[in-house]
């Protein structure tokens, strides 16, 4: 019985490598070369344009990154904090959501497009270019002016106005960014055998207890990745960040700076998916064990 179970996971395991061998050819292909001569880059001085010889200078543009720029660490800083507050936030609301459209409630099927619609309107190069000016300009808030009226704002004053219009910013935001979550989440708790929720309430469980003894603990790997998804997503839509490292490549001409702030920039990002794994893994794993 070892035996035939061991061969079908080598089988299983050659199918899966199979379907990611275009992925990985194209990777090695496409993408080794440039990420060497990006690490590279980012610890030399171009010394010619032209043939772009190189000139190492170690971890200078580091140091200038981190002691002598001004704007590129309260910009980082501001990123990681935005992935620390609304990763953990989108993966809530998403797992709530999913969950009560996992019931049997009537026009399922409309309400699961209404989550999902932000991300079909998401992808148009307009709508990206209107929330990323959303995001980034005050004038354009989404509370202020809408949800808060100037005699509001009057009353209670620009401290309290600023807190509100920052909640309900950052409440829009994660609406936003959930559509893609949702779906998955949605999949992973469909996977879950109806029968352990049946003979949970035959022992005479509540759905409380049903959903942390059963749903959260099965769809654990699901929300993993939705982490890795989120925090991913925000790397890539992280505007103001990425645009001031291709400012600092293309306007000023120092692309060997540029790549050592994408370098920290991509650090961060990897400490943070690390950081992921080493929360939800072992219940992962405790669960493969299991099963």
């Amino acid at each position: 019985m070892k035996v035939k179970r061991t061969t079908y996971e080598k089988r299983k395991s050659r199918t899966g490598y199979i379907f990611l061998a275009p992925w990985i050819f194209a990777t090695v292909l496409l993408l080794v070369y440039p990420i060497i001569f990006s690490l590279s880059l980012s610890f030399s001085d171009i010394k010619n344009y032209v043939t772009y010889n190189l000139n190492f200078i170690g971890i200078e543009n580091y140091r200038e990154a981190f002691l002598v720029d001004d704007a590129f660490l309260p910009m980082l800083l501001s990123s990681i904090s935005d992935m620390l507050i609304n990763t953990p936030m989108i993966m809530i609301f998403s797992l709530l959501i999913a969950v009560m459209l996992d019931r049997d409630i009537k026009c399922k099927g409309i309400f699961r497009l209404i989550f999902f619609l932000p991300v079909l309107l998401g992808t148009g190069y307009i709508m990206k270019q209107l929330l990323a000016q959303n995001i980034q300009n005050d004038s354009m808030e989404l509370a202020r002016g809408l949800l808060l009226p100037q005699s509001v704002q009057t009353y209670i004053g620009p401290k309290i106005t600023g807190y509100v219009t920052e909640f309900f910013n950052r409440i829009t935001l994660v609406m936003w960014k959930s559509g893609v979550p949702i779906v998955l989440t949605l999949s992973g708790l469909q996977v879950i055998s109806p029968s352990l929720y049946e003979a949970s309430r035959i022992d005479g469980a509540s759905e409380w207890e049903i959903f942390w003894k059963i749903t959260l603990p099965m769809i654990t790997p699901i929300l993993l990745l939705d982490a890795v998804y989120i925090i991913i997503s925000y790397a890539m839509d992280d505007s103001t960040l990425l645009n001031y490292i291709v400012w600092q490549a293309f306007n000023k001409t120092k692309f060997e700076y540029a790549a050592a702030m994408g370098w920290i920039y991509f650090t961060v990002v990897l400490a943070l998916l690390g950081i992921a794994f080493l929360i939800l893994r072992p219940f992962t794993k405790r669960l493969s064990e299991g099963a």
